[in-house]
């Protein structure tokens, strides 16, 4: 449902800026600029209990050329966290590889190269990689939030928008 609620919001941005990127009193021609590659993260759900299994979903938008590999990290409190694992994305279903390793506490590489998959076309939608983590939390009272964010862009990621991007996590006990 978050997913579904970001990805609209996507769309919704990009007709924003598609209909009133050039307004004037007398507009006469308007060039519209919505070349700005954009990713985003969603935490599903967004609030749990210890023991509990989350997602979180990479997602971009907009890409201005064609995709064939990506690289980013990912920061996360280890004290609410343990990373789980890495899965494919929507846009990395058939890619040799997607996956993700935890090189220090609440530090990851997330990464994936296409192989003899099918590139991502320019100008596409969707999820690159989707990260599972257990809920711990056990030195966390009831409410207490914490935040996974990814940045340090690289490969076919370098130049989108923002850096970090960052969803929320809320402990329930």
């Amino acid at each position: 449902m978050t997913f579904l609620k970001h990805a609209l919001a996507i769309g919704l941005l990009t007709t924003l800026l598609l209909l009133f990127a050039g307004c004037k009193k007398n507009p006469t021609t308007t060039s519209i600029d919505v070349t700005q590659p954009v990713i985003d993260i969603v935490c599903e759900p967004s609030s749990g209990a210890a023991d509990a299994t989350i997602t979180v979903a990479i997602l971009i938008a907009a890409n201005t050329k064609e995709m064939r590999v990506f690289g980013l990290d990912v920061s996360f409190d280890p004290k609410m966290l343990q990373f789980q694992e890495v899965q494919s994305g929507t846009l990395t279903g058939s890619w040799a590889a997607v996956d993700g390793n935890e090189v220090s506490p609440g530090s990851l590489k997330v990464g994936g190269f296409l192989g003899a998959g099918t590139p991502i076309p320019a100008a596409s939608q969707g999820t690159l990689a989707v990260i599972k983590f257990k809920v711990t939390g056990n030195e966390y009272g009831n409410g207490q939030q914490s935040q996974v964010c990814t940045q340090q862009y690289t490969d076919d990621l370098t130049g989108f928008k923002p850096d970090p991007a960052c969803a929320s996590f809320t402990l329930q006990k």
